[in-house]
């Protein structure tokens, strides 16, 4: 019964993750210290992500994730390492503020068109060619403010073609 998780009960699952990998075995408490919420706030997020089926637990008991919680860390983790890498790589902007920008840029699109960017983005990380080279000129163009001569006046036979 998988359902979209909202920004809030992707931060309690990502918490579950990251606590489950350092304690082994967790519970409500640990989430909300972990998180710095209230424990009945922490309890209702995750009777919400027990009933979409990301995590097991029952009340006063140890929390786990479900496969489709593994599976939808895994998911968010990947589209944000790779949103976060393309700012800071390709953009030049600092890795904090990637960081921040790349979280704001996921809960800003729809499911499909974030797939398709992330998808395109993975794409370019595996492409053969090292670094397009309209890269470097986008690069050249963000740090001088000045669109690079011979793309001005590029009829496709210049530095993006090799």
């Amino acid at each position: 019964m998988e359902e979209k998780l909202t920004k809030s009960l992707e931060t309690y699952l990502l918490a579950i993750d990251t606590l489950i990998e350092t304690k082994k075995i967790i519970i409500v408490k640990d989430v909300a210290q972990y998180l710095n919420f209230g424990g009945a706030t922490t309890a209702d997020a995750i009777k919400k992500l027990r009933e979409k089926g990301y995590i097991n637990y029952e009340p006063y008991g140890n929390i786990t994730l479900t496969s489709l919680g593994e599976k939808a860390v895994i998911i968010k983790k990947y589209r944000h390492n790779t949103i976060t890498k393309f700012l800071n790589k390709v953009l030049d902007i600092d890795l904090e503020k990637a960081e921040y920008n790349a979280e704001q840029i996921e809960y800003s699109m729809t499911d499909d068109v974030l797939s398709r960017l992330v998808n395109f983005l993975d794409f370019m990380d595996q492409c053969s060619c090292s670094e397009p080279k309209w890269i470097k000129s986008c690069k050249s163009t963000l740090e001088d403010g000045k669109l690079n001569e011979k793309c001005k006046s590029c009829s496709g036979n210049c530095c993006c073609k090799k």
